[in-house]
C-alpha cells in the first residue's frame, strides 16, 4: 500500500510539472524613451556607475561609442549568456566607424570580476525585460533610428524586443535561444517547467576542464546556473506565445542564422518567423552563414576557436547596412 501511495504522488507530481502553465504574463514591455541625447548619456553613465558598484570586470563595464551628439542611427549590441560587453567591442567599433552611435550594455549579474560568482542564479526573465526596455529607451536619445542586435541569450532578448517595441526600427537576433539543437518545442516546454520546479544547480560549459577550460574567454563565466538558462528559454517561450496572439511590433527583423548551428534549434527560429509572417505586418528577412563555414554557436567573441572575425564581421556589417539602405 505504501508503494502505491508513493507512485500516485510521483505521477501527480509529473503531471503537475508537465502541464502547469509557464508564467509569462509579467513579461510585457513598458516603453519610456528618453527625451534627449544628454539624458541618454547621463543614463549610460549611471549604468556604468552601477557596473562599478557591482564589481564588474573592467572590460565588462557598459560601453558607449558615440560621436558626441545624436546620430541618424544607433545600434544596441546585446552580449550572450555568461558573456559580457567585451564580446562586441571590436564589432561595435566597426559600427561606430560606419556612422552609428553604439551602446553595449552589461546584462544583469554578468561580467563580474569573480568568474565563479553565484550571482547569475538570481537572473529572471523579468530582469531581462526591464533591462531590454531600459537600453532601448536610452537608445532613442542616441540615434533617430534604433537597431538592436544580440547573440544567443542576447538574441532571445532581441527577438522579445522586436515582438514588443513598436519604436524599434530594426532587430537582428543572432542564434537566439528558443530550444536546444535537435530538441522539439514541446520537450523544451517540459524542460522549462522542470527547471522552474527543481532546486538550482550549476553546470560547466566544459565538464572535463571546468574552471580551467582552455577555450573559455577570460571575461566570460566558465559555468552557468541551470535556473538562469531556463529563464532565457522562458523569455523565448513568452515571445513565441505573444507572436501567436499579436503582430510583430518592430518595423524590420532579420534573423541571423548559422546553418551549421551546433547548440540551438534553427527550426524553432524559422517557426517564429513564420508566425510573424502570418500576421502580415513588418518586414522579415534572414541572413545566413553557410554550413560549410563550420561556425560554432558563438561566432562573435574574438578568440573563439573556429571563427575568423576578419571574414564574419564585415559580412555582418554589410548585410545590416544593405537592409537599412533598402528601407531608408
Amino acid at each position: 500500500m505504501f508503494w502505491w501511495i508513493i507512485l500516485i504522488i510521483a505521477l501527480l507530481f509529473i503531471y503537475w510539472v508537465a502541464f502547469r502553465p509557464i508564467p509569462i504574463s509579467a513579461l510585457e514591455s513598458h516603453p519610456k524613451p528618453v527625451a534627449s541625447y544628454a539624458e541618454a548619456v547621463q543614463c549610460v553613465k549611471e549604468m556604468q556607475e552601477a557596473d562599478n558598484r557591482d564589481l564588474a570586470r573592467d572590460v565588462c563595464i557598459t560601453k558607449l561609442f558615440d560621436h558626441g551628439s545624436q546620430t541618424e542611427r544607433v545600434i544596441v549590441l546585446l552580449h550572450g549568456f555568461t558573456n559580457c560587453p567585451e564580446q562586441f567591442a571590436i564589432l561595435g567599433r566597426q559600427f561606430y566607424d560606419a556612422g552609428f552611435n553604439v551602446l553595449i550594455p552589461r546584462f544583469p549579474y554578468h561580467g563580474l570580476s569573480d568568474r565563479l560568482t553565484n550571482a547569475l542564479a538570481q537572473l529572471r526573465s523579468e530582469d531581462l525585460c526591464r533591462f531590454g526596455d531600459e537600453v532601448i529607451n536610452i537608445a532613442h536619445g542616441l540615434g533617430k533610428k534604433v537597431t538592436v542586435m544580440g547573440i544567443s541569450g542576447g538574441g532571445t532578448l532581441s527577438a522579445w524586443l522586436a515582438q514588443n517595441r513598436p519604436d524599434l526600427d530594426y532587430s537582428f537576433p543572432i542564434a537566439p535561444f528558443f530550444a536546444l539543437n535537435k530538441t522539439p518545442g514541446w520537450a523544451m516546454r517540459l524542460f522549462e517547467r522542470l527547471g522552474m520546479t527543481l532546486p538550482n544547480f550549476f553546470m560547466w560549459w566544459d565538464p572535463r576542464t571546468k574552471a580551467d577550460n582552455p577555450h573559455a574567454i577570460y571575461y566570460a563565466y566558465p559555468r552557468y546556473p541551470m535556473r538562469a538558462m531556463v529563464e532565457i528559454f522562458r523569455l523565448g517561450t513568452a515571445t513565441q506565445i505573444q507572436a501567436k496572439d499579436r503582430p510583430l511590433a518592430a518595423r524590420t527583423v532579420a534573423m541571423v542564422i548559422n546553418d551549421g548551428e551546433p547548440s540551438v534549434n534553427n527550426d524553432e527560429i524559422i517557426n517564429l518567423l513564420g508566425t510573424w509572417q502570418r500576421h502580415g505586418i513588418g518586414n522579415l528577412q534572414q541572413i545566413h552563414f553557410e554550413k560549410s563555414l563550420k561556425l560554432p554557436h558563438d561566432f562573435i567573441t574574438p578568440g573563439t576557436p573556429g571563427i575568423n572575425i576578419e571574414e564574419i564581421y564585415p559580412r555582418l556589417v554589410r548585410a545590416i547596412m544593405d537592409i537599412q539602405a533598402n528601407k531608408s
